[in-house]
């Protein structure tokens, strides 16, 4: 079971167990919480990909840092510190491989609580993400762009719908209960695919299992462009702007 640990001045504030998905902002919706004007809405999240956590910005006015490296999307190692506005998150990778399945409790800290997911958190959590609005202070020059509303059309495959607008913060493609698109099949990824809504568009992270875009794999992000066809977990998406 890796674990968070957020400080701030080299005190610690609280620990987190890392489970499939957590984010980190400024608004209550986040499992970890800064009340800082430097953080963001919903500044950067960090998932599980097979053996490895991932943190990547979501588009955050002031950026994410790992080891004082701003980054998009970065793999961590133990003893990374991850820096979001003025607090660090110190990452603990040393009880990773002895996850039964489920998040555990973590010994309370002394100068702070301690904090965990549970099955029914993570779910509360991508319904929460899922339905997250827009960044309010957004550029003026981006108006135009952030005004237009992306949709995902369904060309081939079962799905619950045949067309999804993308009005979240951050949409999810997996197969959780909680997801705007929800896949079938057992072995398909609980979470696939987040397309995070920014100034500039639409951004698409692989977030588990294998992705097309436009026919080719996709690994990391891809900047949604009008007419790319998406290829996951047995369907064909169509993504477009709508007018």
């Amino acid at each position: 079971m890796a674990i968070l640990t957020l400080q701030r001045d080299d005190c610690v504030l609280k620990q987190y167990a890392v489970g499939p998905l957590m984010t980190i902002g400024r608004l209550p919706d986040n499992t970890v919480v800064i009340d800082n004007p430097a953080v963001s809405s919903h500044h950067a999240c960090v998932f599980r990909a097979g053996a490895a956590f991932i943190v990547e910005d979501l588009q955050s006015t002031n950026g994410t840092f790992v080891n004082d490296k701003r980054v998009t999307r970065e793999t961590l190692h133990d003893g990374d510190v991850v820096l979001v506005g003025k607090h660090r998150l110190v990452f603990d990778e040393q009880a990773a491989g002895e996850s039964t399945g489920r998040d555990a409790e973590l010994p309370a800290s002394s100068q702070g609580d301690t904090v965990y997911l549970k099955g029914p958190e993570n779910q509360r959590l991508l319904a929460v993400v899922l339905n997250a609005e827009a960044r309010a202070h957004t550029a003026p020059a981006a108006t135009a762009a952030q005004g237009k509303l992306g949709v995902l059309r369904l060309v081939s495959g079962r799905a619950d719908q045949t067309e999804y607008a993308l009005t979240g913060h951050t949409s999810l493609i997996g197969r959780s209960q909680s997801t705007l698109i929800r896949l079938k099949g057992w072995f398909t990824p609980r979470v696939a695919v987040a397309i995070t809504r920014n100034q500039l568009g639409y951004v698409a992270t692989r977030l588990g299992g294998k992705m097309l875009v436009n026919s080719q794999p996709m690994t990391g992000r891809h900047d949604l462009k009008d007419g790319d066809v998406l290829e996951v977990g047995g369907l064909t998406l169509v993504f477009s702007f709508k007018q």
